[in-house]
């Protein structure tokens, strides 16, 4: 019952449907003169016309899509710290574990991290994997990808194809609203975060494969800037990049100064961590590998998207460039994440 989809054109039928039906109500009994079932039907006519509204745009972003999500309740198979260490447990559909960080600190204290493990992880104890680090977006939270992009289901398909990969989901903001751009900005230093906590804490607990060739940092939407941002920047630590819908420079809804702070060097700070900006100085090596992914509505992020793969290649770089139907939305991104971990993953074969 609780995998039931609450996004489907049969269930926003019946949402609709029975609204429909109460409001009818509501009109026969105050025909009728009964007060107190006009009351009741007119409640009950309220909440499910908002309920239908409030699934509407859920659908639109397929942000909730079973019925699991929108109670909060885990669809994936998870496991505890002390039951990783203890193994000797197989997990066929593999598992989902959240892992210490320990804080340096370096100005950003997320202390826990998301992770998939592919059943291989379990039954292969002796193996090490290439490792997905995948960026959520603005608004948005590390489960994001569990629920709305449905990680497990597409790290547990392309084990099951011979591509077994960790997939590590990290906390990037404080709360849900909040929009670092994984930037080191006036309060939160959070690409030093990703960089020198998350990383090296990902590869001494888990049995990583250790090296940048193995190594892919993904985002989608305000995650997708992250990653080609952090990538880039960052070559010596990743040797590949995923960009789902990104922009190709940061924003802020308070502005440069907001993000970065007052500061002399604000508009060489910003230049900086501007693919668009920094792209056609960048030298061809350390080899590295971008995978690009846009759907074919979302204008705006594709005619970045776009001009940025036309830079990079001109520059010597292997970009992947892949559109699909839809908009700035997980309709894209869904099935984006499932493809873009067959190509990361048949990179690492």
């Amino acid at each position: 019952m609780t995998s039931l989809s609450v996004i489907s054109k049969g269930f926003l039928g019946a949402l609709i449907g029975g609204s429909l039906l109460l409001w009818a109500a509501v009109v026969l009994a105050r025909r009728r003169d009964h007060r107190l079932q006009v009351v009741a039907a007119a409640a009950g006519a309220v909440v499910l016309t908002l309920l239908t509204a409030a699934d509407l745009v859920n659908a639109h972003y397929q942000y909730l899509p079973r019925l699991s999500d929108v109670l909060g309740q885990r669809d994936w198979p998870a496991i505890s710290q002390q039951q990783l260490a203890d193994g000797g447990k197989a997990h066929p559909r593999g598992a989902v574990v959240s892992i210490a960080v320990p804080d340096s600190g370096v100005g950003f204290s997320a202390k826990h991290a998301l992770v998939f493990l592919p059943p291989e992880y379990f039954t292969q104890p002796d193996t090490r994997f290439p490792v997905v680090y995948l960026l959520h977006g603005s608004p948005g939270i590390p489960i994001d990808w569990l629920r709305g992009a449905d990680a497990a289901k597409a790290g547990a398909a392309v084990a099951k194809k011979g591509q077994p990969q960790i997939l590590v989901m990290p906390k990037l903001s404080r709360n849900w609203l909040d929009d670092s751009e994984c930037v080191d900005g006036s309060k939160m230093r959070v690409e030093t975060y990703l960089t020198h906590d998350v990383v090296p804490a990902v590869d001494a607990q888990l049995r990583t494969k250790a090296d940048r060739a193995d190594r892919v940092v993904g985002g989608m939407s305000a995650g997708g800037y992250c990653a080609l941002n952090l990538g880039l920047r960052n070559r010596n630590t990743f040797g590949e990049i995923v960009d789902m819908s990104g922009f190709t420079h940061p924003t802020h809804s308070g502005g440069m100064t907001r993000l970065f702070g007052h500061r002399p060097d604000l508009t060489t700070v910003v230049a900086a961590n501007s693919p668009d900006v920094y792209a056609a100085d960048l030298p061809p090596s350390p080899a590295t590998s971008i995978y690009l992914l846009c759907g074919t509505g979302d204008h705006a992020a594709m005619r970045q998207m776009a001009a940025v793969r036309d830079e990079l290649r001109s520059r010597g770089f292997d970009v992947s460039w892949n559109t699909r139907p839809g908009g700035h939305t997980y309709g894209v991104w869904r099935p984006g994440l499932a493809a873009a971990l067959a190509w990361s993953g048949a990179h690492a074969a």
